[in-house]
């Protein structure tokens, strides 16, 4: 396919963070179906927010004229759209190692196209980005709640907040941050700090990195993957990979499936 590119937008960075470096890319694969329009939507609205390129892959079944539709509503972004003869999966893996996020719908049309859905668990494995997997109810799709939740109390909790530091003064939103503490019982997992401890660490980090963020604390008394239940009028959830390499939680699984609003899975 033809590349499409549009003039760059001026979008106004926060004066305090995040520090600019280079362009933020964002990339996002999309196969036509309902969840990958509502990716694509979702790619051109964040890319548009943080003044990022985008690159959109698309897949043999994806409507050409409905992509050049919705990037014609954001032609001032520097955008282009590409096909690649390799599997959806290598696609976006190699494509990973070239952007900083990678947006894709949490389920597709079918596995013999770019189906996000048989995808979902191997490429936020194994990216080498972050990763948003679009799911969730209408509103949170659309971003119309205002708030950022960041899940902390794993081994990743400092890229966590910055993740979600950066995004809600981005966007102009609020800042929830959530640490679940167990219910005791014969399987819970005993947790290394006090729950209000991890909590103040947090809240600490993001008055260093945004002084003007003040950002609302919830300590959950619940195991952790039910602390996602939890997670509603929010219009993104930020949390960790897990602590094991090459293996996501299973808070984070549970994410990847029950969340109530996007996931955005932090490569650390």
């Amino acid at each position: 396919m033809t590349a499409t590119t549009a003039v760059t937008p001026a979008v106004a960075a926060s004066a305090e963070y995040p520090p600019e470096r280079h362009r933020p890319r964002v990339t996002i694969g999309t196969d036509g179906s309902t969840w990958g329009d509502a990716a694509l939507e979702w790619a051109l609205r964040h890319a548009w927010l943080v003044n990022a390129g985008l690159k959109v892959y698309s897949a043999k079944t994806s409507d050409d004229h409905a992509i050049a539709r919705r990037l014609d509503v954001y032609r001032w972004l520097n955008a282009s759209v590409t096909t690649s003869d390799d599997s959806p999966e290598q696609t976006l893996l190699t494509a990973s190692t070239e952007t900083d996020l990678l947006v894709l719908g949490h389920h597709g049309h079918s596995p013999h196209n770019l189906s996000i859905g048989h995808l979902v668990l191997p490429l936020v494995t194994h990216s080498h980005c972050d990763t948003v997997i679009v799911r969730g109810e209408p509103r949170a799709v659309r971003a119309e709640h205002g708030w950022v939740t960041a899940a902390v109390g794993g081994s990743h909790d400092d890229a966590v907040i910055r993740r979600a530091a950066e995004i809600a003064t981005r966007y102009r939103d609020g800042l929830r941050i959530v640490h679940a503490w167990p219910l005791p019982g014969p399987r819970a997992v005993p947790s290394k700090a006090e729950p209000n401890e991890v909590l103040e660490k947090a809240r600490a980090l993001v008055a260093k990195l945004v002084p003007t963020l003040t950002p609302s604390l919830h300590l959950v008394r619940s195991r952790p993957h039910e602390a996602v239940e939890t997670c509603s009028r929010s219009d993104l959830l930020v949390m960790g990979p897990g602590s094991e390499p090459g293996q996501l939680s299973a808070v984070t699984r549970t994410a990847l499936h029950l969340a109530p609003c996007p996931v955005l899975v932090v490569r650390p």
